[in-house]
């Protein structure tokens, strides 16, 4: 049984939707309408001040994992994750959200990539599987599939959970470069774009058809239940947005990223409405300056990397961006936090602190930045 996009909600709806639901208080966060009018602002690059997401816990002594192990039983999952958003304090511009999580890159196992979840490693993997790019697998969603089926079935319970209380955050759907990275390695996807360079650029885009079928079909889940949505990243939008990544581009050149990568991530930008994109690494800094002339690319995360934990390193790459009306989303240590406030443009900034440990730190920084910005 393939799914079909007659009966689901059209994309006008989703927005009329997500904008009834930002001008209601949720009650896990009464202040919704005002941090949701904050967050509009930051994708105009009009803000105030910089936002600033932190969050922290405020016990330990409840499980805090993902709950792959309970995904079978739903009733059971959303028990532990209701638990948990509970027992989050919020600050800033951060909302409360469960996400419906399966790990990275889940476009692919919703493909047919068989997925390997790891309650004790909290991750999971795929099993890369095209071997010919003339039998690729159906990229047409099947109903059937059993991690799908799954995902949305905790999507739907979720949603109806979460209506008036706090937002569902839909899994990593990726983009589509990863996806196919995921299927063929990526090590292998580099040498087709000199063997079946034709072949990669079209098969990108048809993933990406696939994709808008599974973003439409959460969308229409989560919203006929009153839920608000949001990505992993923790943006709140009026307008449906995706997070794609393109971690792939850390391996090729700026040429091979603008003919392979860039026409996919501009499609999966225009479908959605808006896009954050997800940059990874010192490596993937190297395609700023296309990112910064996109006009479809709205906004950039920018994570530093591994070994490298500093967003102050890359400093003259992020205020290029910003030159291009690029508002940023930025993981930092807290240490961090005000010199990267004082130094780039705060009417297009997002600060996300990810040491922050108790409630009363999350507070101190969050109130800190809006002192600063009185």
């Amino acid at each position: 049984m393939k799914t079909t996009e007659s009966t689901l909600l059209p994309p006008a709806a989703w927005t009329a939707g997500l904008e009834k639901i930002a001008r209601q208080p949720l009650k896990l966060q009464p202040d919704f309408p005002q941090v949701a009018k904050r967050w509009e602002a930051w994708w105009r690059f009009e803000s105030k001040r910089p936002l600033v997401l932190a969050s922290a816990p405020k016990r330990q002594d409840i499980y805090w994992g993902k709950a792959f192990d309970r995904m079978d039983r739903p009733a059971e999952w959303l028990r532990l994750r209701r638990l948990q958003v509970e027992n989050t304090h919020y600050a800033g511009e951060s909302i409360p959200s469960i996400r419906v999580d399966i790990g990275p890159v889940s476009t692919a196992a919703f493909i047919g990539a068989v997925v390997h979840l790891s309650e004790a490693e909290q991750t999971s993997w795929q099993d890369p599987y095209i071997d010919d790019w003339r039998r690729l697998p159906s990229l047409a969603l099947d109903a059937g599939n059993p991690i799908w089926r799954r995902v949305l079935e905790l999507t739907r319970l979720t949603a109806q959970d979460a209506a008036g209380n706090y937002l569902v955050c839909f899994p990593d759907l990726a983009g589509a470069m990863d996806v196919l990275a995921n299927m063929r390695t990526p090590e292998r996807l580099c040498m087709d774009l000199f063997d079946a360079r034709e072949e990669v650029q079209r098969a990108s885009l048809e993933v990406v058809d696939f994709w808008y079928a599974v973003f439409s079909a959460l969308h229409d889940a989560a919203l006929r239940a009153g839920a608000g949505v949001t990505q992993w990243l923790g943006c709140w939008s009026g307008v449906p947005h995706t997070v794609p990544t393109c971690d792939f581009n850390a391996l090729i050149g700026r040429e091979d990223f603008i003919e392979v990568c860039l026409p996919s991530l501009r499609k999966q930008a225009q479908l959605a409405g808006r896009c954050v994109l997800h940059l990874d690494g010192p490596a993937a800094a190297r395609h700023a300056e296309t990112l910064a002339a996109e006009p479809s690319i709205q906004a950039v995360q920018y994570t530093p990397g591994a070994g490298t934990p500093s967003a102050l390193a890359k400093l003259e790459m992020l205020k290029l961006l910003q030159r291009a009306k690029k508002p940023l989303l930025l993981i930092c240590p807290v240490a961090e936090v005000d010199e990267l406030a004082d130094k780039l443009d705060p009417r297009g900034l997002t600060l996300w602190p990810t040491d922050v440990t108790t409630p009363a730190m999350a507070d101190a920084v969050a109130a800190r930045i809006a002192k600063k910005f009185e």
